[in-house]
């Protein structure tokens, strides 16, 4: 991929980008580069902007984008290879995979909005789901977490 079509990978990316919605940024850079793939628009072996380079163009910080990129490269949609870059490494995703995304994306809205009208933010939730998980591993360390 040319340093024109990365430049324009990002200008497709910040255009639908909502920095208002309850959606983390990094979660819709993931789903946004995920759709790219299921669309064709992104084929594989096609590289992707360096994390710096994306977060510039999107006026993120780096570390949004770096999370973006770390969960497409655990759901297997792109790989990253040391030195060189990230590259798309899967075609579309089947629609069960999809499926399970969306219905994670859903519980993750309603968790929101239930803890919002308690009186809760999105920061207090990530720990509060931090404690839990930490309190899980600790009460069956010999279970690995998933995505681990």
């Amino acid at each position: 991929m040319s340093d024109v079509d990365r430049t324009g990978l990002a200008a497709r990316l910040a255009a639908h980008l909502d920095t208002a919605r309850d959606e983390p940024l990094s979660h819709q850079i993931a789903d946004q580069v995920w759709l790219e793939v299921i669309e064709g628009t992104l084929e594989t072996g096609e590289r992707l902007p360096t994390v710096r380079q994306l977060a510039v163009a999107l006026g993120a910080s780096p570390r949004t984008v770096e999370r973006a990129y770390a969960e497409l490269e655990r759901l297997g949609v792109v790989s990253t290879r040391v030195g060189q870059g990230t590259f798309v490494s899967l075609g579309p995703p089947a629609e069960s995979v999809r499926e399970r995304r969306r219905e994670l994306l859903r519980l993750c809205l309603e968790a929101l909005e239930r803890a919002d009208a308690l009186g809760f933010d999105a920061e207090d939730l990530i720990d509060t789901l931090g404690e839990l998980r930490a309190a899980r591993l600790d009460a069956e360390p010999s279970k690995t977490p998933p995505g681990s």
